[in-house]
């Protein structure tokens, strides 16, 4: 329930701060909806964040009303992916539909938009984590117990249950999501290449291309880790505290996209790349 409690807060306070910030501050490749749509018009910029922004501040406070009613883990997750996905896509349908509205602006100096490229390690870096994923699953599937724990408290210490089946169909339908989603990242790069690109800022034009298929290849990363520390917080009880480590190196990953961000930003600026 606290890692619920936590988790909805936080999301909550960086909504707010997108409604109230990320307008203000304008276009910038660290902070606000990132996408080559409104990266293009800095009116496309500030009526897409505020938008953005508002649905996720009503989506935060629901997820806070139910994790204070202490729903399952596996249930939070779910109803926290899922409305972020369909919010996400609605962004870019709106910046798209806002930049006809508006005009293209500065894009006009980064024509024409070529199509995004993924090299095959970019591509497929997910599905090898989906594999070795399935492959850990397989293997410790018969060494769990029927019922499993999957909720931990802030100490380490099993508070919520699930049976085992029901655990594994519930991760690999996540797994399979976001595997999807980065499939989708790498054929909307191909075939609607304006809605990554980095615009006018000079961090490279493929930069929030690759950094969105990072994070969500990223993600699946954490769920191999997330799921070994389930797996021993069950077999051996006396190492849950790894289940503190876990929650640790998925705090500290999130870092990880923002900075690959600043590290191709300091290669534009010093001229490495284009």
């Amino acid at each position: 329930m606290m890692l619920e409690v936590f988790i909805s807060i936080l999301y909550a306070f960086l909504s707010l701060l997108q409604i109230l910030l990320a307008p203000k501050i304008g276009p910038n490749p660290y902070f606000g909806f990132r996408i080559g749509y409104t990266f293009s018009n800095p009116i496309v910029w500030k009526k897409t964040n505020l938008l953005i922004g508002s649905i996720m501040l009503l989506h935060s406070l629901i997820l806070l009303f139910l994790s204070l009613i202490d729903i399952s883990l596996l249930l939070y997750i779910l109803l926290f992916m899922g409305p972020l996905i369909l919010i996400m896509i609605a962004g870019i349908i709106y910046a798209s539909h806002k930049l006809e509205e508006y005009g293209r602006g500065e894009i006009k100096k980064v024509e024409p938009v070529r199509p995004l490229e993924a090299s095959f390690i970019w591509k497929n870096l997910g599905m090898i984590f989906f594999f070795i994923l399935l492959t850990l699953m397989a293997i410790t599937y018969n060494s769990l117990p029927d019922n499993i724990a999957v909720h931990f408290d802030m100490n380490g210490t099993p508070n919520g249950w699930s049976n085992k089946n029901d655990f594994f169909l519930w991760y690999l339908v996540f797994s399979i999501i976001y595997l999807g989603i980065v499939y989708l990242i790498v054929y909307v790069g191909k075939k609607y290449p304006i809605a990554l690109h980095s615009g006018v800022m000079r961090i490279g034009r493929d930069t929030t291309f690759k950094s969105s298929i990072l994070a969500m290849n990223l993600v699946i990363l954490v769920l191999i880790i997330t799921y070994v520390g389930i797996y021993f917080a069950n077999v051996k009880p006396e190492s849950s505290e790894i289940i503190s480590y876990v929650v640790i190196f998925i705090f500290s990953i999130v870092f990880v996209p923002i900075g690959y961000i600043i590290y191709r930003w300091n290669r534009v600026r010093k001229g490495v790349e284009e």
